[in-house]
């Protein structure tokens, strides 16, 4: 079994780090309320051998002023697939009577503890960074295949949260194998806190003399001010249509981004990371359909930790699984420690080094809120373990959304409560919140997941019986408001609900009428035709602008094309 060897430190820095191996970006920190000030963190990855770095912000009619990074070692180990059981195989005791003995999986021998290399106090050369219902769109299915080790189902998963629907559903990607290795790297962080809200900041980030990069990013809109952000899901999947797509997204301007789970595929390791997230997002040297853009070098993502973020590559089986929690800086308003939370198994030495590294982050990027412009987002969770349990945070959910008062409230999550995809279709358990969400003054649902976009019918729902069904469905009673068009009519009498899961995995590109054709078939009464908008053969993001009294939604496709446009209106 791997085991994961992780030291974290927040220490000065010294000497010369060797090479960047991911440049400076931009990230919330802990900044939930409009209130007092902003917070920004800018971070960065390096090799191990340590570098002086100089941070620098400030904004216009204000003098520059500097902050002390923190350095994180992170090390894992080098992934080796576990030793398939033998065969068992029958031996005679006795003439005329076989035994069977079972099969002892081969145990590999632990490797040794990698230690990171020393610091050369005399290295003084600086190193050049790294570069870094509505006619729903025609599409063919596809069949997606997966490697054996992930296509088993567990039967912890079953205990869990899966349905027999979960367990045979085969819709999963297959990737290109990274080759695995050892990986070790020095995180930084730097928190430029006091930050004026309405504001922009440039920053620079200096390894001895040479400057690894600058930019502007702009602090929190007020409350009366209007904001532009994406929301989309299922990104990093090293497709093509990724690298378009971040390109698109990057010409809209946006003011920050919400990643709505499966960040990195498969398993969201920082190996992936680093060959399927970074050269696409921030580490591009220039700008390109083909090559993505450095978003993140101006604009902070969101996290939503989706099921291939922390529910597929787990440990202790992958040494830098999770890794989300170590790469991204999110508000600290959640519920807090529960067993709602991502597990860390039961190696209780291996669960405190994971902690140590990851600090405040974990579990903090799991469940937070926060206020931006005239908006309230709260996210939410709703991977298998934490939907068995979500339960214990639905007052902590409740507070939060009633305790705001910005006119826009939304719910940001991986799965969503309404699609009408085959894939994924029994996820049903957070239809059993919607009338909270109803009562707390939700506007819109934002969801990943299944890989094309959806919109639903503003809908009211009440679950009948409140409960899930042997499959994991929730059936119940809906009110749906038909005349709502976002175009003569703007005023929905019910909550919205999005699905914008095509960022840059393969799209579930079954056609609108065939997926209605199944799941009619195959689930009866518990399949309603909710649906106002169905694009599935092409990926896309969606683009929001919003005033205190308008919300402007606009779906973009990798190619650039609006394949949706619809407006809310409030009085």
């Amino acid at each position: 079994m791997n085991r994961l060897v992780l030291l974290a430190a927040s220490i000065a820095t010294a000497a010369h780090a060797q090479t960047v191996l991911v440049k400076p970006y931009v990230q919330p920190g802990d900044g939930p309320a409009l209130t007092g000030k902003d917070v920004k963190v800018l971070t960065w990855v390096t090799d191990q051998k340590p570098g002086n770095f100089t941070v620098e912000f400030g904004w216009a009619g204000e003098k520059n002023k500097t902050a002390t990074p923190a350095r994180t070692s992170l090390d894992f180990l080098k992934y080796v697939p576990k030793p398939k059981p033998e065969a068992a195989k029958p031996k005679t005791d006795a003439p005329g009577t076989p035994t069977t003995t079972p099969a002892t999986p081969a145990i590999p021998s632990a490797p040794a503890t990698p230690k990171a290399q020393p610091a050369k106090s005399a290295d003084t050369t600086p190193q050049k960074p790294a570069a870094v219902e509505a006619k729903p769109a025609d599409a063919s299915a596809s069949t997606l295949k997966i490697p054996a080790d992930l296509a088993t189902p567990r039967p912890t998963f079953a205990d869990v949260a899966l349905t027999l629907d979960d367990l045979r559903d085969k819709v999963v990607e297959t990737f290109k194998p990274i080759p695995e290795r050892e990986q070790h790297y020095f995180r930084y962080r730097a928190v430029l806190p006091e930050l004026p809200f309405d504001t922009e900041v440039s920053y620079r980030v200096r390894l001895g003399a040479t400057v690894i990069r600058e930019g502007t990013f702009k602090t929190r809109a007020s409350a009366g001010k209007p904001i532009r952000f994406i929301a989309v899901g299922d990104l990093g999947s090293n497709r093509p249509e990724q690298f378009t797509n971040a390109y698109q997204m990057s010409l809209q301007k946006p003011d920050f981004l919400v990643a709505l789970g499966d960040i990195t595929y498969p398993g969201g390791r920082a190996l992936q990371y680093m060959n399927h997230f970074w050269p696409c997002y921030n580490d591009v040297a220039k700008p390109g359909p083909k090559t993505g853009a450095p978003l993140m070098a101006s604009i902070p993502f969101y996290p939503i930790i989706g099921n291939h973020d922390a529910d597929m590559q787990r440990l202790p089986d992958y040494s830098d699984a999770y890794s989300a929690f170590y790469w991204f800086s999110v508000p600290k308003n959640g519920p807090g420690p529960g067993p709602w939370n991502t597990p860390l198994g039961k190696d209780a030495a291996l669960a405190a080094a994971f902690k140590n590294a990851a600090g405040s982050e974990y579990p903090a990027a799991s469940d937070y809120s926060f206020d931006y412009g005239p908006a309230h987002f709260l996210v939410i969770d709703s991977n298998s373990y934490a939907t068995k349990e979500i339960d214990r945070i639905a007052a902590w959910m409740e507070q939060d959304l009633t305790s705001s008062k910005q006119p826009w409230k939304f719910v940001c999550t991986h799965q969503p409560f309404f699609q009408a995809s085959k894939e994924h279709y029994t996820e049903q358990r957070l239809r059993l919140f919607e009338p909270m969400f109803e009562r707390c003054g939700v506007n819109v649902v934002f969801a990943g997941h299944v890989h094309n976009y959806q919109r639903s019918l503003p809908l009211k729902f009440t679950p009948n019986p409140p409960k899930r069904d042997p499959r994991g469905r929730v059936n119940g009673d809906y009110v749906l408001d038909r005349t709502f068009d976002g175009i003569n009519d703007t005023t929905p009498e019910g909550i919205i609900h999005i699905v914008t899961g095509a960022g840059g995995a393969k799209p579930y590109s079954t056609p609108f009428e065939k997926a209605a054709e199944f799941l009619k078939k195959e689930h009866g009464a518990n399949y309603v035709s909710f649906t106002a908008k169905y694009v599935a053969d092409k990926n896309s993001f969606s683009v929001v602008e919003i005033t205190p009294t308008t919300f402007d939604l606009r779906q973009i496709t990798a190619d650039g094309k609006e394949v949706d446009h619809f407006r809310i209106t409030k009085p």
